[in-house]
């Protein structure tokens, strides 16, 4: 049960970083353009969807607003 779960959350995820808006989440689509980037940044919207039961869309702004604020350190 628990597999299909993830299965469907990384299906949802695929979904919503499809059509990445670059305006939107510029470090998100760049990363994500990636095989390992796209891992990295799955793996970080699972950990906040399933430990903070947050939105994938909330998950996917949280982890823009964090590379945006790692580029001006």
């Amino acid at each position: 049960m628990a597999k299909n779960n993830l299965n469907e959350l990384k299906e949802l995820i695929k979904e919503e970083l499809k059509d990445c808006d670059a305006n939107k989440w510029p470090f998100v689509c760049e990363m994500q353009s990636t095989e390992k980037g796209y891992a990295r940044i799955e793996e970080m919207i699972i950990r906040y969807v399933a430990k903070e039961a947050m939105p994938i869309g909330s998950a996917i702004a949280l982890i823009e607003q964090e590379f945006a604020h790692q580029e001006r350190d």
